[in-house]
């Protein structure tokens, strides 16, 4: 009977089927991701280059007080900011599923809730930045030679409203796997941005034309960006008003709600640190700190968006595919993290303290414990990444609500009193000590019990692993860098980089070569000549 139904050439075709459209599905998850990951690396390298001269020219033509006071500006925003509350995480979640299933009526009643959710959120910034003014002086300890600081935090105030008005529209396209679209424009306006900042240090030294260049250039940025979208989404022009069901409503303020504790409680964690320093330090340490800062960041922003650029892949995955596969998945993605952190903080152990002295001349550096402390804390944020991806992909918004709040009550708890024993380095340790007690442990629990269905000691089992493995290859690695005595410093800093990339490279290959997660990278990487061809084919 059944055989008569569905006879085994029918039964088949129907396998064939679904299995082209999976590797279809998987091809273009792929394709997605390298344009993404190549795009984002190709622009970051550029932006890091720019980086570099344009802070060495910011010190020549102003001075570490003001870098200290450009970094305590941006703090100060990015903490009246957080009434964003992770809205467009949020939405940008929701919107995995209607794009994948091409569901333009759903997406479209998203992006009109997200449209007018920022549109309020720009006048309640406004409100807030304006009172929150008058305490400005209270923060600034050591700014007196410092001009025209309340007019400089008034233009941060406008660059960052601005951007409030093309928030839902970006949200659509790092949704749908289309970031790249964006960078390949943006990449342009920060070039000619930094170029036309460099410009006006050099000839006129003048800190507010600095900042004022910065948010014209963004102003025109944002225009653009915006007509690109509406070109490539044009059906969310549409007058007609859409509008979400009522229990998913609920679900997304839920999840907003949530999103917006832990929004606070990372603000608390890692956007405090200028004040602490410039309230209990001064701003000339913030500026000092904000180089290392730099250099630390460029790097992050270097490997992350490797790991970033498979952020929207991650969440169709999750949305179309089963435990197991996701698990997978995961093990891979895992193992990247780890590859590069840990060549990422064994190459600013050995080569970030010798760059600064060169880039910048001697007088720039921090005290010892601070730096390691930095370097910790980098590799700690850096290896969250991975779990970090499928929890926000996975929707876990609401389930640990209430732990970044702890996290951020005991950082500022442990930084305010470390701070009057241990100085600079106490504030960090405090960040430390937060995360390892909170974040560090609750996050994987949460993405193992409700995305993966496994037991948590095996991400615990392979993080402790991971990390003696970073320790004993940075020694290892350092040793062998001790040996370049050469009197060019900036040879010497050259060959202990290629060194630093070599030597773990070499000791991971040789222990991961034969593991199935490193072979799925191997042919992951080997199908990216295949797949640009597809795309490029696909073009012509």
């Amino acid at each position: 009977m059944f055989k008569e139904m569905f006879p085994r050439e029918l039964i088949w075709l129907n396998f064939k089927v679904k299995l082209t459209l999976y590797e279809k599905g998987l091809k273009m998850r792929s394709i997605n991701s390298i344009k993404n990951i190549t795009i984002s690396i190709t622009t970051q390298i550029i932006i890091i280059l720019l980086g570099f001269i344009s802070r060495k020219v910011f010190l020549d033509s102003l001075g570490t007080d003001y870098l200290g006071v450009n970094g305590i500006l941006t703090n100060v925003l990015s903490m009246i900011a957080l009434v964003e509350s992770g809205i467009g995480t949020c939405i940008t979640y929701f919107l995995y599923k209607p794009l994948a299933e091409n569901d333009k009526p759903k997406i479209i009643a998203l992006i009109q809730l997200y449209k007018k959710a920022y549109r309020t959120l720009a006048v309640v910034v406004l409100l807030l930045s304006v009172a929150f003014y008058p305490f400005l002086d209270d923060i600034m300890k050591g700014t007196e030679g410092v001009s025209y600081i309340g007019i400089a935090y008034f233009i941060f105030v406008v660059k960052n409203m601005i951007s409030y008005f093309n928030a839902h529209k970006v949200a659509l396209i790092v949704a749908d796997q289309s970031e790249y679209v964006l960078t390949r424009i943006n990449i342009f306006f920060h070039i000619l941005s930094t170029i036309s900042k460099i410009i006006v240090l050099v000839l006129t030294k003048n800190y507010l034309l600095f900042l004022l260049i910065e948010i014209v250039i963004h102003l025109k940025q944002t225009i653009y960006n915006s007509w690109i979208v509406e070109k490539k989404y044009n059906y969310i022009k549409t007058k007609e008003k859409y509008f979400i069901k009522k229990n998913e409503k609920e679900e997304l303020v839920k999840n907003v709600k949530a999103s917006f504790l832990h929004n606070l409680g990372t603000y608390a964690v890692f956007g405090t640190d200028n004040i602490l320093i410039s309230s209990f330090i001064g701003v000339v340490t913030v500026g000092l700190y904000s180089n290392y800062l730099m250099v630390i960041a460029q790097l992050g922003s270097l490997l992350n968006p490797i790991l970033g650029g498979i952020n929207a892949s991650v969440g169709n995955l999750v949305a179309k595919e089963g435990n197991h596969k996701t698990y997978s998945v995961f093990e891979v993605i895992y193992l990247m993290n780890f590859w590069l952190y840990s060549i990422g903080v064994i190459f600013l152990y050995n080569i970030l303290e010798p760059l600064l002295n060169i880039w910048l001349g001697k007088g720039y550096l921090l005290d010892s414990l601070t730096f390691m402390v930095l370097l910790i804390n980098f590799y700690i944020t850096g290896m969250r990444i991975s779990i970090i991806t499928f929890k926000l992909t996975g929707g876990i918004f609401a389930q640990d609500k209430y732990m970044p709040l702890l996290e951020a009550v005991i950082n500022l708890g442990t930084s305010l009193l470390l701070v009057n024993y241990l100085g600079l380095s106490g504030i960090f340790i405090g960040t430390t000590i937060s995360t390892l007690s909170i974040v560090f442990w609750n996050a994987p629990r949460l993405v193992f019990k409700h995305i993966f269905n496994k037991s948590v000691k095996l991400y615990f089992q392979k993080y402790i692993y991971f990390a003696l493995l970073t320790i004993i290859t940075c020694f290892i690695t350092t040793k062998i860098c001790n040996y370049v005595v050469i009197d060019n410093s900036f040879i010497s800093l050259v060959i202990k980089g290629i060194l630093c990339l070599i030597v773990p490279n070499v000791i991971y290959l040789g222990l991961f070569y034969k593991k199935s997660e490193f072979q799925y990278i191997k042919n992951f990487i080997g199908k990216i000549p295949f797949l640009v061809k597809v795309r490029v084919r696909s073009q012509i």
